[in-house]
């Protein structure tokens, strides 16, 4: 499945790039970068930072470790983001759960319930906001944006369902603990075991009852997320507005979840931006400009960011 996932991604980011190579004119390109404003490009950085500081809040609220060093955390919480830029297909996301457990001793099924729950909390956040578009832009949109849209809210929603029926239904999970394991295969029980420990970890997090917090965090995630992407395209010498930017990046979003995107997220990044761009009547080679061109700005900031990472988490020499 894995490596079905890859050759998807990889496929789809071969295309891309001959569409890339075959539209875009890297002269312009090129010059644009020559005349970068540094101010923009500086501020775009700083929100960046500013972003991860609070999804490690938001994780370190969900572990519940009040003990851990938020700077530990913090490193976590970066590299995470940058293995999930860099690797295909989605398959970055795993590397939270590692990474948690290594560096902070907690078991996999409690580090990836945590995970689930930061990543229901970002879509259901763009889930809220999706619907304002719908209505305003709704004569903008083409049929298959309008689909997938539908398609990412109504999976919100009935992920949000399954959610409370999984966990919040004691009885059920003390039915699942009862059933007899005694003869399954070695890494069946392995793995039965780490799905009710999964439940019991989600339950955990329920009861603590720190929706409003988490909720208050994630929409501050996103509104940097926005402003980041914002001041980039100011950066780059585009005049947009700060409502039209949100609408972009909300556009966008749905379509950067889908699993088929190649290395460094190449693909989904340019089409999401360019299909969004052209709401505004953005030629598409001007779009295509600007998506590459972003791209190229993200994922500077992303190797930066995971390197801080790389240095916060370094154990100190013992003496």
């Amino acid at each position: 499945m894995k490596k079905r996932a890859n050759l998807i991604g990889f496929t789809f980011a071969l295309i891309v790039i001959i569409y890339i190579v075959t539209k875009l004119d890297w002269q312009v390109v090129l010059q644009t970068f020559t005349q970068l404003d540094f101010r923009w490009l500086a501020a775009a950085f700083g929100v960046y930072l500013i972003n991860y500081v609070f999804r490690s809040l938001r994780f370190q609220t969900l572990l519940n470790l009040g003990s851990v060093p938020f700077r530990h955390l913090f490193g976590i919480t970066n590299l995470y983001g940058m293995y999930l830029y860099l690797m295909p297909a989605k398959s970055g996301e795993l590397s939270f759960p590692l990474l948690v457990k290594n560096r902070l001793n907690v078991p996999l099924p409690e580090s990836t319930a945590i995970l689930i729950t930061a990543r229901f909390f970002d879509f259901a956040t763009v889930a809220l906001f999706l619907p304002f578009v719908l209505v305003f832009f709704w004569d903008m949109l083409h049929p298959w944006v309008r689909i997938v849209v539908f398609l990412f809210i109504g999976g919100v929603f009935l992920i949000g369902v399954g959610f409370i029926w999984l966990v919040r239904q004691p009885a059920r999970t003390q039915r699942l603990q009862q059933i007899h394991t005694a003869d399954f295969h070695p890494l069946v029980f392995r793995l039965w075991n780490s799905f009710i420990m999964f439940i019991q970890s989600m339950q955990a997090i329920d009861q603590r009852k720190q929706y409003v917090r988490n909720w208050l965090i994630t929409i501050i995630i996103w509104f940097c997320v926005q402003t980041t992407f914002y001041f980039i395209v100011l950066s780059l010498g585009e005049s947009l507005s700060f409502y039209q930017m949100i609408v972009v990046s909300i556009i966008m979003i749905p379509m950067t979840l889908l699993p088929i995107q190649g290395f460094a997220n190449l693909g989904t990044h340019e089409i999401g931006w360019v299909a969004a761009f052209s709401l505004f009547g953005y030629p598409e080679t001007n779009a295509l400009k600007i998506a590459v061109s972003s791209h190229i700005i993200l994922l500077l900031f992303v190797l930066l960011l995971g390197s801080l990472g790389l240095i916060l988490i370094k154990k100190p020499k013992q003496i």
